[in-house]
């Protein structure tokens, strides 16, 4: 797990490279083990090393082939660069080093663009082809690892993390408008956009490859099964053993490493079950639970069981309001606003793991593949009542939602009621995005003062649906692939990347392993959820043959902090501050007197705006870092620049 960046000039363009040699230690955090940096005619490439895999110094990169034609910045695990390796060397390529950073130059020599197909693990790379002057760049399946990129007139710069092309001069910092919609409605930013206009993600399961004179193509090296496809004709039984033997698999893999590897573990089935198959290959050093004082809030009596019956020993991690403090260090790491309030459960228990391992496992992906969000029920309850009344009556009951009082406890009925009735009069499709999400289009377009930025925000979730190839009425798969390649890349994943990378640790999810991620969502929607009952049906099963009844029944219940509370609490300084007519007047784009008012009616209680006002809150503290301010360059000594013939040197060394 590292940092990179790196710039591919067009033409006869050169750029600063001390600059550009400065820029790697912005990335420090994510590598802090080692660091270097390279240039030659058009390319410059810079790399931040977290040490897991072949710890040695020839792991270090940037890396070269043994005669420098190819040179790689690689930031990830290749879960399978075992067996790569082995058939890479049958077909006559020789190795210098124990690293899968190898297996990618030498797999790029034989496959070209083939090579992303040929991986299982988590990446973002780059190579640079000094022979052919052309750069290539993949990202893996899911959106795992952060790669952007941002072309301009003189060549393209990509990066693990924003602030490094924010401290571009090349760079217009302007707010994409289009984006800001899209966030004000879901406290993420959808798609392959970023905050910053002219900045984008290389899209999850993507390559893409520019020459020197400015040409660019792009191609898919892997997708979600297609969701009209006929179900795989399995009987539950089959699922079961198929499922446990896919998952065992997966584990095996993603215990690959030199270092010890832990474990996120909650009292739910997804990271009961990972413990589980991680625990059959005896490689689980520690698990981690977080704790609250808030006792809806905390997973500790479930965690703490399965831990007992998995030998491995629980560490516990208390989460309170003093964790506010972090929350500006927080909106730096987190590239875009990132609002998902649970960033601050996962910075705080990422931060605790660091201190004694690099590596941990977790459940990411597990309620995508297997229909574990109540969303998804929500969105069949829709489809099959809500969305069949005359469109007055729905406007009724949508209307209805505003007056209903609802607790603040962890999941409350209440709180999903409001938020069910109050998507009444949008399609299914649409209002499947909105459970999740915070704004209603109309409320988001009340917030913006140009009109403009109100029309893209009321059709902000219905062009997500479009782009999405969702129809009116979708089908459970539908929904989930919808979810894989939006809401899983974009919150889930950018979230544990971000947070868990500020303190130099990386979180594995073997969840998203491509053929455990194909059969899962190839399952009949019976064996996943249906309108009633339980969700993540096959999981359940599962759990029940290997744990019992209690922890095949445990409830959904999210990675969520009390924050309608704490905003009206201890968080109540960071609302004053970030939210005030001040803050608010350096962001003509919001209608200050909106804002003022949704503040007003949180405090008093009349309404539940918490993770709304958290959204706002981000919003202006990343403007101000990343538009009012400019980005610091570091004051740290810059990296070893490496040399072209010592690159080519290190594997005989």
């Amino acid at each position: 797990m590292c940092g990179i960046l790196g710039h591919l000039s067009f033409g006869d363009a050169r750029v600063d490279r001390e600059r550009w040699r400065r820029l790697v230690n912005l990335l420090a955090h994510r590598g802090p083990d080692d660091s270097a940096f390279w240039a030659d005619g058009p390319f410059c490439f810079g790399h931040r090393r977290l040490s897991i895999i072949d710890l040695s110094p020839q792991g270090r990169q940037p890396m070269a082939t043994a005669d420098g034609e190819l040179v790689i910045v690689f930031n990830g695990e290749i879960y399978n660069y075992i067996e790569l390796r082995e058939e890479l060397a049958g077909r006559g390529h020789r190795f210098y080093t124990r690293s899968d950073t190898e297996v990618l130059l030498n797999g790029y020599r034989e496959w070209g663009t083939g090579l992303p197909e040929k991986l299982v693990g988590m990446f973002a790379f780059a190579i640079a082809n000094r022979r052919s002057q052309e750069l290539f760049v993949a990202r893996d399946p899911f959106g795992e690892k952060p790669l952007l990129y941002f072309e301009h007139a003189r060549g393209v710069a990509f990066a693990s993390e924003l602030k490094v092309i924010a401290a571009l001069p090349e760079l217009e910092r302007a707010p994409n408008e289009n984006a800001l919609a899209g966030y004000l409605c879901l406290n993420y930013v959808p798609g392959d956009e970023t905050m910053l206009r002219g900045v984008c993600r290389v899209r999850p399961g993507t390559w893409r490859l520019w020459s020197a004179a400015g040409q660019s193509r792009s191609g898919t090296h892997w997708q979600p099964p297609d969701p009209s496809a006929p179900e795989s004709r399995v009987t539950e039984p089959e699922a079961v053993e198929q499922l446990e033997s896919l998952l065992d698999r997966a584990a095996r893999f993603a215990l690959r490493s030199d270092v010890p590897v832990g474990l996120f573990l909650s009292g739910g089935i997804d990271s009961s079950l990972i413990a589980l198959s991680a625990a059959r290959s005896g490689r689980l050093s520690t698990a981690y639970c977080l704790t609250f004082a808030e006792a809806s809030y905390s997973e500790w009596p479930g965690a703490e069981r399965t831990a007992r019956q998995l030998g491995i020993p629980l560490v516990d991690i208390r989460l309170g309001p003093e964790a506010l403090d972090d929350f500006f260090p927080i909106v730096a790491h987190a590239d875009d606003p990132l609002a998902d309030s649970s960033a601050l459960a996962v910075w705080t228990i990422s931060r605790a793991a660091a201190t004694t391992t690099k590596v941990v496992l977790s459940g990411d992906g597990g309620d995508e593949l297997f229909g574990g969000y109540l969303t998804y029920q929500a969105t069949m309850w829709h489809e099959g009542t809500t969305s069949r009344l005359p469109m007055l009556g729905r406007r009724l009951l949508a209307r209805s939602a505003r007056g209903i009082r609802t607790s603040e406890r962890k999941v409350s009925g209440s709180y999903k009621l409001m938020r069910f009735l109050r998507a009444s009069d949008l399609s299914p499709a649409v209002a499947h995005f909105t459970w999740n999400g915070t704004w209603l289009p109309d409320e988001a377009a009340r917030l913006l003062t140009a009109p403009a930025g109100r029309a893209v925000a009321r059709d902000a979730l219905a062009s997500l649906a479009r782009a999405h190839g969702l129809p009116a009425r979708p089908t459970l798969r539908q929904l989930q692939t919808a979810d894989v390649r939006e809401y899983l890349p974009n919150d889930i994943l950018a979230k544990s990347d971000r947070m868990s990378m500020a303190h130099g640790l990386e979180v594995r999810s073997p969840f998203l392993e491509p053929r455990l991620a194909a059969f899962a969502l190839s399952l009949p929607a019976g064996l996943k959820a249906t309108r009633t009952g339980p969700t993540k049906r096959i999981l359940r099963e599962l759990a029940k043959h290997t744990y019992g009844v209690e922890v095949a029944a445990a409830p959904k219940q999210g990675f969520s902090i009390p924050v309608h509370v704490w905003l009206r609490g201890p968080g109540r300084a960071l609302v004053d501050d970030l939210l005030s007519e001040r803050s608010l007047a350096a962001l003509p784009m919001l209608d200050s007197g909106a804002v003022r008012a949704a503040v007003a009616d949180h405090m008093s209680g009349r309404h539940s705006y918490g993770f709304e006002l958290w959204g706002l809150a981000v919003l202006v503290a990343w403007h101000r870092r990343y538009l009012q301010g400019s980005v610091t360059m570091p004051e740290t000594s810059p990296p070893p620049a490496i040399e072209v013939k010592a690159l080519a040197a290190l594997g005989t060394s």
